[in-house]
Order: C-alpha cells, then structure tokens, then sequence
C-alpha cells in the first residue's frame, strides 16, 4: 500500500460523497451494506462476487463501532477487491490485524474517519492521543494508526505508542 495513495483516495471519496458518513460513502461506491442479527464474534465482512459488492455488519454494533467497521470495510474494498474475488475473506481472517492487510484496511479506515488536518490541529493544540480518539469519536488503537500513517506523510508528529493490533477482536457485542 502507498500512504500518499492511500491517504488521497480517502479524501477523495469524502469529497465526492460530501460527508465523512461511511453510509453515505458506501452508496456513493455502489457498495451493498446488510446487517445481520446472527452475528456472534464477527463485527464485519466484505464479499465482491460478479461484481456485486457487499459489506455484511453485525447489527449489534453501536454507532461509533459502526461507522469503524463499515470504513474498515470499505477499506478492503478500496485496496483488496482482487483478493476478495480471488478467495472469500473469512471470519477468522477478517480481523487478524497483525496482517498487512487488515493493517492496511484500518489505515484506510482512519484516513476515511479523521481528517488530517483537523487531527494535525488537535495534536500541535496539545491534545493527547486518548482525547484525540474521543474527539473524534473513534478506538485509540485507530487514532493511533492515524497518527502512523501521518507521520509516514510527512506531518510533524511523533505517535507517542503502537497500536494495538488486536483491537477489533477485543470487541464483544
């Protein structure tokens, strides 16, 4: 993945959907979003058959969560349509994050989430990461690969902790 790719289709997609709503942005991709009861461990999936694409949500996500999950999906969709069509992405591998491809869906997700501009302010204002997550109504562990990828495009910030790549399994609904 290129971070300056990566980081410039989510700001385009934010711009022609006018709206950091990943509802909103899913539409606008032409992208199907269901939800389902009968999700147990699984937050989210997404599946591309004959062109059809389809983003599967645990209906039992509150809407913070919710707007997490769809833009990690969403992510996938942006970077690993091929290899969604290649295999299905599995439940297990869905949210093995110490990969680079979930690492790369969360990045995505981030620059999708958070604009850098905004979260630029935030931090050179002194606000730590901990409030910088709750400001922007996401989990740490994303406002710190926020951070990440920031760093690697050149921003004057020095994330202060890892993420924890484990942090999409650590959720229970």
């Amino acid at each position: 993945m290129n971070a300056e790719w990566c980081h410039s289709r989510a700001k385009e997609l934010v711009r022609l959907a006018g709206s950091r709503d990943m509802q909103r942005i899913a539409r606008e991709l032409n992208i199907k979003v269901l939800y389902n009861d009968n999700f147990t461990n699984l937050l989210g999936m997404y599946f591309c058959k004959w062109r059809n694409r389809f983003i599967f949500l645990n209906s039992n996500l509150d809407d913070i969560w919710l707007n997490m999950v769809l833009a990690h999906e969403i992510g996938h969709d942006q970077l690993h349509r091929d290899l969604a069509k290649e295999s299905q992405l599995h439940e297990f591998e869905l949210f093995r994050l110490n990969s680079r491809v979930e690492y790369e869906a969360n990045a995505f997700a981030a620059h999708l989430l958070m604009d850098s501009d905004e979260v630029y302010a935030e931090i050179k204002e002194g606000c730590d990461e901990f409030s910088l997550a709750r400001k922007m109504n996401c989990n740490i562990n994303l406002a710190l690969v926020k951070l990440q990828e920031m760093a690697k495009l050149g921003y004057d910030i020095r994330p202060s902790g890892a993420s924890d790549s484990q942090f999409f399994r650590r959720i229970h609904v």
